[in-house]
């Protein structure tokens, strides 16, 4: 579950993983290399470095320049959270014009079928996701009424099942959310291999028109393509998991205007230990130590490529929450699905369910392929508008009965609560906006 907001209510998004964090030391030639990202910005908001540095940070085998780590969860221990950094780990100079010549590819049209265009809202801000389940309306009471009740004025946009029930149509229609029928249909034979390995059907399935991306996949791109088509979504959106997901607020209502923001993309960090607010070691994971993202991305990307032990104290990043301005959104979109379909052309590791998104978007962010990291944040886990809670309301805590680890249902001890019961982002002690 997440939560967004700070001193007013948050949302909260599920997830089971979470991130450990140790101070590094950041040395005077990372300061340096921050000076020259922050201030060598051009006139059009985009990262540049000039030739030299191009030339002098590149390396033989992947032109790539690793710096010292520019992370600094001490700041963030001492109450600083405004100095907090958590940024790649390595800086291509040439990345930049990777990821613009991947944002500057013309979009498709979507090719699922558009069911209902509501009117155009007050907020040009949106959320994208995909619900395409047979019966979902408890879910879509939880999701658009939450949003709607607690303000938000954008655009809704999801993708449902072509035969969503009349009385869910309905409700979606009155609410004001524009929505896809997303057909299922049998993947293209070529990315079929490990299918019968899981009963996850969005690991084994993909939707009509995007039969060469799994739907865990494939709903980036739809999301990618809406965005795209919504010709009024011209501020903040946020791509969502959406039954996991619930609002206090609007989520968009503590961000600066989405045309000046100096961040035009934000990834929401799972809780981590300098971010956790008990001291149980049980209560977070970082990502470098986790078997799930080794699991995920070693067989793929080989273990000198994905270097766990250089994010030994990083945190995982939540992918059912991403947030950025319109050409932000785009940009993680464009950059996502590209490496999407590089992995269906790769080996069996690569592909779904071998290699799921979460930790595929983990890697890429670590290792700068986003490209315009001044212009990218992570969001530690209790601040800002989305409280990731899967890690506090489900993991296992050694039990003094049965002397081994037990699943606990949940952890609310982790968790601050206002008079109302709204969850509050423990370390603003405001109602984060969604959960």
């Amino acid at each position: 579950m997440v939560s967004i907001g700070g001193r007013s209510p948050i949302s909260i998004n599920s997830l089971s993983r979470v991130l450990v964090v140790c101070i590094f030391l950041v040395s005077l030639q990372s300061f340096v290399l921050l000076s020259r990202l922050t201030s060598e910005r051009s006139p059009n908001n985009s990262e540049t470095v000039n030739n030299d540095d191009a030339n002098n940070n590149s390396n033989n085998n992947n032109n790539m320049h690793t710096s010292t780590l520019l992370f600094t969860p001490d700041e963030f221990r001492a109450g600083r959270i405004e100095n907090y950094i958590n940024l790649p780990t390595m800086y291509n100079p040439d990345r930049n014009n990777i990821v613009q010549e991947l944002m500057e590819q013309p979009v498709p049209e979507p090719t699922e079928i558009l069911l209902h265009k509501a009117p155009t809202p007050p907020s040009g801000n949106a959320i994208l996701g995909l619900a395409s389940y047979p019966k979902f309306k408890d879910g879509w009471m939880k999701l658009v009424g939450s949003l709607r009740t607690n303000g938000y004025e954008g655009h809704i946009i999801v993708g449902v099942h072509p035969e969503i029930p009349q009385d869910e149509r309905d409700y979606l229609d009155k609410m004001g959310v524009t929505y896809y029928a997303v057909k299922t249909v049998n993947c293209s034979e070529a990315i079929l291999s490990g299918v019968s390995q899981t009963g996850n059907r969005v690991r084994a399935k993909c939707s009509r028109g995007l039969e060469n991306l799994k739907l865990e996949w494939g709903r980036y791109e739809m999301a990618r393509r809406w965005l795209r088509a919504c010709d009024t979504c011209t501020g903040w959106s946020m791509v969502i998991d959406t039954r996991d997901i619930f609002f206090q607020q609007d989520p968009f209502a503590s961000l600066e205007d989405a045309d000046d923001a100096r961040q035009d993309l934000m990834f929401v960090e799972e809780v981590a230990q300098y971010t956790k607010t008990l001291p149980d070691e049980l209560r977070a994971i970082n990502i470098g130590a986790s078997g799930m993202y080794k699991y995920h991305t070693i067989p793929c990307y080989g273990q000198n490529q994905v270097a766990p032990q250089k994010i030994i104290d990083r945190p995982i990043l939540c992918s059912g929450t991403v947030i950025g301005n319109r050409n932000g959104i785009h940009r993680f979109l464009s950059v996502l699905v590209d490496e999407f379909h590089k992995h269906n052309g790769r080996s069996v590791e690569c592909m779904s369910p071998h290699t799921t998104d979460q930790w595929t978007m983990n890697y890429l962010y670590y290792r700068g392929d986003f490209g315009f990291p001044r212009q990218t944040k992570t969001l530690p886990w209790g601040t800002g508008p989305v409280l990731t809670v899967g890690k506090p309301c489900a993991t296992k805590l050694f039990s003094e009965v049965t002397k081994k680890l037990e699943h606990v249902h949940s952890l609310k001890d982790m968790m601050v609560f206002d008079a109302n019961g709204l969850i509050l982002n423990p370390h603003e002690k405001k109602a984060a906006p969604h959960s």
